[in-house]
Parts: structure tokens; C-alpha cells; sequence
């Protein structure tokens, strides 16, 4: 297995995607799902079973857990449902965990960093911290979901512990592998 690149271990098609009417994607979102991590893929399972109910209004691209493995939500050519406003302009990555955790598994950051290794190989995205003001894309790039403010829905996820830097100088690094 080539671990320069994501593993997808579960397959969900979310009915909370519609088009991205024409808009490339230019920014790379992370999330925290505020749930657990279960050793194995029934974390994976569960949350994409979630984000797959057209009840639950939301969705992301893919989904990455503590131990390293995805499930795949959305084609990248769609847009996911997962912070409003500037949903068009980006691919999402929900992490299992809280926004209230002091650390990250380096096997879930490892994954996240390979997706936005591979989104900046295949849609031109740089790997960098990313910049946005008033629903506009001011800097192409990589944010967490609190960066984006009340037009990307206010949320707080991944939280301020988040290790924002480790997982782009990682992204970088699987990107000289691609």
C-alpha cells in the first residue's frame, strides 16, 4: 500500500451534495465531527450513514479517523454541504474528534495531510494557510472551519489545538511523492 496517498476503507454516497455551478475549488476546509474515534472503520461507517441522511441537511468529501483510514462522501467535482457560504469555493475533510481535544492522532493527521496533498496536486490548491473576508476567497489554501467566520456557518471546529502547521508541512512533504 502506498501511504503517499489517502485510503479510502469506506464508500458512502452523501444525498447532501448538489453543483458546484461552475466554481473550482480553492480552498480546503478541516472540520472535527464531534464524535469519538472507535478503533477500526465503524467510526467511518457511522458518520458517513449521518452526513449520508438528507435529514441531516450536510456532508463533507471525506471523512478521516484516528487511525488513519477515509470514507469518501462526495466527488470532488461536487460541492458537499459543510460550511455554508463558501461551500462552492471548497473540498471538505470532517475529522473524527472534538473541537475540545488537546491532540490529534498522528495517524488522522497523516491522513488529512495526504488529501490536501492530493487536492493540491489535482486542482492547483496550494498547500498554505488560506485567507477569506466577507464570503470571498482572498487567499487560495487550506483552512480550519473557525477560520471562515459567520459566513462559513461560525462554527469553532477543529478547534484552536488544532495542529494547523504540522499537517501542511506534512501535505507538503506526500506532495514531493506524488
Amino acid at each position: 500500500m502506498n501511504r503517499y496517498t489517502p485510503h479510502v476503507a469506506v464508500r458512502h454516497i452523501s444525498a447532501n451534495r448538489s453543483s458546484r455551478g461552475g466554481v473550482k475549488p480553492s480552498l480546503i476546509v478541516l472540520h472535527s465531527t464531534e464524535s469519538d474515534n472507535r478503533t477500526g472503520s465503524g467510526d467511518l461507517a457511522a458518520v458517513a450513514s449521518y452526513l449520508a441522511q438528507p435529514s441531516t441537511q450536510a456532508s463533507a468529501h471525506v471523512i478521516v479517523d484516528a487511525d488513519g483510514y477515509s470514507a469518501r462522501l462526495v466527488a470532488d467535482a461536487e460541492k458537499a454541504w459543510h460550511c455554508a457560504g463558501y461551500n462552492s469555493q471548497s473540498l471538505g475533510i470532517e475529522q473524527v474528534g472534538r473541537a475540545a481535544q488537546k491532540a490529534w492522532t498522528r495517524d488522522e493527521i497523516r491522513e488529512a495531510a495526504r488529501w490536501i496533498a492530493r487536492w493540491s496536486h489535482l486542482h492547483g490548491i496550494p498547500i498554505r494557510k488560506g485567507a477569506v473576508k466577507n464570503g470571498k476567497v482572498t487567499r487560495s489554501g487550506v483552512l480550519r472551519h473557525m477560520d471562515l467566520g459567520a459566513v462559513g456557518g461560525g462554527h469553532h471546529d477543529p478547534g484552536s489545538p488544532y495542529p494547523l502547521a504540522a499537517v501542511l508541512s506534512l501535505a507538503k512533504f506526500y506532495q514531493s511523492k506524488i
